[in-house]
């Protein structure tokens, strides 16, 4: 069963590297790699050209992230498709959890699973507590519990599905998601931990203010289901967009401000609001499974490749 990955960028040679490295030690057949550089002006071509011989890289200019993302789709000739921004990692053995999955439940168009929070040098701040287990009511009327570089495609089912909205720019995932949803897709949550999602202040999900947020109520309110006020969606991405807005104003001189003062009981409203249905077993896998190493992504990708020689040499 073989990948496609689709990793499309810009000015982020930084992380780039760790990027592909987590998607080519992954065992098994390589993934076909698809890089889509829009003219990047850091050192990405110079990290790139280093991968020349096991990645397929493109580099012009696009109109948007999706439309980078739709040329992958047409390019894929994986049995499994999938995405991953590049800051964004997969964590070790994830392709075995995927690939395992799918063979096991034939039936199935699509699979996600769990993530970690790191920030910008590879630090694990923790597992993010919103994904939970498949069903279309909660995605269109609650909120995105799906973890984009968690989530994985059957290349054939992928087919059945429109393109990626490329008129936006920042919600065009979730978009994506409820329209592949609403055709019929059989999806599944694996209780694995699958990618690390960068968190830092560069991030489109942590920029955009109004302009984003409006994106987010036009995107949320064409889903079907009753009027859109009184979906929890509507104040779901509401509350949200208050926190970055809050956190923003904060930022600088926070402990002196007061409004800082609001942004714990912001957050506590918040995961109260969205009532997260997996959360308690997120924390319990998180704390047995990855607290008890050394607290970085690259300390994980270490101790696999560790206990992978152990393993070959027993």
């Amino acid at each position: 069963m073989n990948f496609t990955v689709i990793i499309p960028t810009r000015d982020q040679g930084r992380w780039i590297e760790d990027t592909l490295q987590s998607v080519l030690d992954q065992p098994g057949t390589p993934p076909e790699v698809l890089v889509f550089d829009a003219c990047s002006v850091d050192n990405t071509s110079e990290v790139l050209e280093r991968y020349r011989d096991r990645i397929h890289w493109t580099r012009e200019t696009d109109k948007s992230q999706a439309e980078a993302i739709n040329k992958g789709f047409s390019r894929a000739t994986g049995e499994i498709v999938a995405w991953l921004n590049s800051d964004d990692l997969y964590l070790p053995e994830a392709f075995d959890h995927v690939r395992t999955a799918f063979t096991e439940n034939p039936e199935l168009d699509f699979i996600y699973g769990d993530a970690l929070e790191i920030d910008s040098n590879g630090r694990i701040l923790g597992p993010n507590l919103f994904t939970e287990d498949f069903q279309i009511e909660r995605l269109l009327l609650s909120h995105d519990f799906i973890c984009q570089p968690t989530f994985f495609i059957r290349r054939n089912a992928l087919a059945r599905a429109e393109p990626l909205r490329e008129d936006l720019h920042w919600f065009f995932d979730y978009a994506w998601l409820s329209r592949l949803s609403l055709i019929g897709t059989r999806g599944l949550r694996l209780k694995a931990f699958l990618a690390a999602n960068r968190f830092h202040p560069e991030t489109k999900t942590n920029s955009g203010g109004l302009a984003r947020w409006r994106e987010v109520m036009r995107t949320l309110a064409v889903n079907p289901g009753p009027p859109f006020l009184l979906r929890r969606s509507c104040w779901v991405y509401s509350l949200e967009f208050v926190i970055k807005e809050l956190t923003r104003l904060t930022a600088n001189g926070a402990r002196k401000n007061p409004l800082h003062r609001l942004l714990p009981m912001l957050h506590a409203a918040f995961l109260r609001l969205v009532n997260p249905r997996s959360r308690e077993d997120i924390q319990e896998r998180f704390q047995r499974e990855i607290a008890p190493l050394d607290g970085t992504i690259q300390g994980l990708w270490a101790n696999a490749k560790k206990q992978g020689t152990e393993t070959a040499r027993a």
